[in-house]
């Protein structure tokens, strides 16, 4: 058990610390969800019974852990993903970001911490951590064209957020 403890760890330690991050702009209390929703999982395991996929579960417990984390330091502002474009950034290799892009980057940051939660969640899970809709509903407990419904409206918001940010900013 504790060689595929270690094994779910090593697969599964990047998304998670990535996802809760991205929730909790926050590297600290990221690396608390992270602990904390493994050790879940072990404590779990024996009980854990396979009705859909791993890393859905997983998520859903991320998830539960990082709106707990919200919750207990009612940081419900939106600032809540300032680390978002960050860690999206940082997967990309390539020279330093010039200025423009970076303002950019500041305008989606912005939108996405605006987001109303769910889309926010069920974005991030979609779009970061490539999760199909079905697994980003099953961590969500919801159905999958509520999933659909909620990525296609923060996509809306996004696209709408951005532009007028742009049109703002070039009067």
């Amino acid at each position: 058990m504790i060689r595929r403890s270690i094994a779910l760890f090593a697969r599964y330690h990047q998304s998670v610390y990535r996802f809760a991050r991205a929730m909790l702009a926050d590297g600290t209390a990221a690396e608390e969800v992270l602990q904390e929703s493994f050790l879940a999982v072990a404590r779990s395991a024996e009980s854990y019974q396979v009705r859909g996929s791993f890393r859905a579960w997983l998520m859903r417990i991320v998830r539960n852990r990082c709106l707990n984390c919200r919750q207990a330091t009612a940081s419900r502002d939106c600032r809540e993903v300032n680390g978002v474009v960050d860690l999206i950034a940082e997967r990309r290799p390539g020279p330093l970001l010039i200025l423009e892009q970076q303002e950019q980057m500041d305008v989606v940051r912005k939108a996405i911490a605006c987001l109303p939660p769910p889309q926010r969640e069920a974005l991030l899970m979609h779009v970061m951590e490539q999760m199909p809709y079905a697994e980003v509903a099953a961590a969500m407990e919801m159905p999958v064209n509520t999933v659909k419904t909620l990525i296609h409206r923060a996509r809306a918001n996004l696209v709408e957020a951005t532009t007028s940010e742009d049109v703002n900013h070039d009067m």
